[in-house]
């Protein structure tokens, strides 16, 4: 069985570095991205990943763009990260389309159980009939 694949975006090189290493050490494959133009252009041509991790703070397309901009091409999980703490905030990365917020400074742990909790999520939509 493939490992999971996640899209990792982020302006900063050391954070995506740092989370890099460890999603890999947890058993996911990483493809990163820098700018939300980059992380669109990779999820079309790609077009394999099973989630994305979207840091807010990116430059060129805002993070809330690129959120909504992914949600229009795939339904695949989006964990939006962030520096603010505010409801407001939250609900309008959940309102773009993110499945799930999580405010930085985070533990691994809890990055890791957000992950495998969307992860679950999505399994068990695909195994839901359609009519």
């Amino acid at each position: 069985m493939d490992a999971p694949r996640i899209l990792l975006v982020g302006a900063y090189a050391q954070l995506r570095r740092a989370l890099r290493v460890t999603l890999t050490s947890a058993g996911y494959a990483i493809v990163e991205a820098g700018t939300g133009e980059e992380a669109l252009d990779k999820l079309q041509a790609e077009d394999a990943f099973d989630m994305v991790v979207l840091d807010l703070e990116i430059s060129g397309i805002g993070g809330q763009e690129v959120c909504r901009r992914i949600r229009k091409l795939a339904q695949i999980p989006i964990l939006a990260i962030s520096v603010f703490r505010d409801p407001e905030d939250r609900v309008e990365a959940l309102d773009a389309g993110a499945n799930d917020y999580l405010v930085k400074p985070f533990g691994i742990q809890d990055l890791l159980s957000r992950i495998h909790t969307l992860q679950r999520k999505n399994v068990a939509l695909e195994f839901i009939p359609t009519a």
